[in-house]
């Protein structure tokens, strides 16, 4: 999709000095594949019935995130979605098998 993107708008794909890659290379390894292999270790040790519904926080805390390094402001109806995917969170993983 980027790819298409930077064609139309005639972004170049070259040229970029070695730090930007450097930077993209660190970035993609230390979210991608450090967050894998966290969920990966999880499944190790916790039952994957509770990884997966806790995996559903992290849009939530991504937002909570944004706020302080983004200066993002919610809205309402974001706040009142992410305490209620929390409550189902809490919920499954306290009373859920």
């Amino acid at each position: 999709m980027l790819l298409i993107f930077n064609m139309v708008s005639g972004q170049p794909l070259t040229d970029y000095p070695l730090s930007t890659w450097l930077s993209l290379l660190a970035l993609s390894v230390i979210t991608h594949v450090g967050g894998w292999l966290a969920i990966n270790y999880a499944l190790g040790h916790i039952p994957a019935s509770i990884v997966s519904v806790t995996l559903l926080g992290q849009p939530v805390l991504t937002a909570i995130l944004a706020i302080p390094l983004l200066g993002e402001a919610l809205f309402p109806l974001q706040v009142i979605g992410g305490i209620l995917v929390l409550i189902g969170i809490y919920i499954v993983n306290r009373f859920g098998r």
